[in-house]
């Protein structure tokens, strides 16, 4: 018995987030076509179709993969699904930050299906026409077509969004110091709020210590592909995984 494929396929992606999308594609081995398969990821192709064979039966009708993709994505269009096993359609879900998430049955290429004793009455649909759009997934078909289309009518880059390494940064709490070994700028050093040398980072304490690397340039790594920031290494440091929302060119 073969391995049920999971799919996804993101129509837009903010930079930004391109990243942390760019882990949980490596958590979950997903790869497309024009991955180099010798390299490590450089960016997230726009329309691509991303596979693989881990996520399992269940992974997209659980909403496990759906919550990890708008966790780390949130501001992401796209549509993920997991291909019919044995005498059962696929599960596809889609999704648009203003529309929230669809989720319905498809075939093996991820179309929707519909049934026909699932559509909405004619008197149900004059009296609310937005059922149709409820029931079949409509509004987030047409958005994520139109997104499709667009991409293919641009430019190539428009249809790449870069992607760059994490890296470590340590907190050293009592120093108010945040050190990040940037591999293309060497050492990096971020100002934060200094904090007594023992006990736990606080909310407050890392919100502080989070908007002061955003100001430097920097983003966390969300939990989900990074686990939770600001783990504690020895007495004073904590560490956390951080990245540049977009490949950064070292100062002239």
């Amino acid at each position: 018995m073969s391995a049920v494929e999971v799919a996804v396929s993101v129509v837009d992606l903010p930079s930004v987030e391109a990243t942390p999308l760019a882990a949980l594609f490596d958590d979950h081995e997903l790869v497309c076509v024009d991955d180099d398969p010798d390299g490590q990821r450089a960016g997230i192709y726009l329309g691509a179709t991303y596979t693989s064979t881990r996520g399992g039966v269940g992974a997209v009708a659980s909403e496990h993969l759906p919550a990890l993709l708008r966790e780390v994505a949130p501001g992401a269009t796209w549509l993920a699904w997991e291909e019919p096993y044995e005498e059962f359609l696929g599960t596809v879900a889609l999704h648009a930050p203003d529309l929230g998430t669809w989720t319905g049955e498809c075939d093996s290429s991820g179309a929707v299906y519909v049934p026909a004793d699932s559509l909405p009455r004619l008197d149900t649909v004059l009296a609310d026409p937005a059922t149709v759009a409820a029931v079949t997934g409509l509004a987030w078909r047409d958005r994520i077509t139109t997104l499709h289309r667009t991409v293919a009518a641009g430019p190539p880059t428009s249809g790449f969004v870069s992607t760059t390494r994490p890296i470590c940064a340590e907190w050293n709490r009592p120093a108010g110091l945040i050190y990040i070994d940037d591999p293309a700028e060497g050492t990096q050093l971020v100002h934060a709020p200094p904090g007594p040398a023992r006990g736990g980072i606080s909310e407050q304490m890392a919100r502080s210590a989070t908007a002061a690397l955003r100001q430097a340039g920097w983003q966390v790594m969300p939990a989900a592909v990074a686990g939770a920031p600001w783990a504690p290494d020895g007495h004073t440091v904590h560490v956390a995984q951080v990245y540049r929302p977009t490949p950064h060119a070292p100062a002239a």
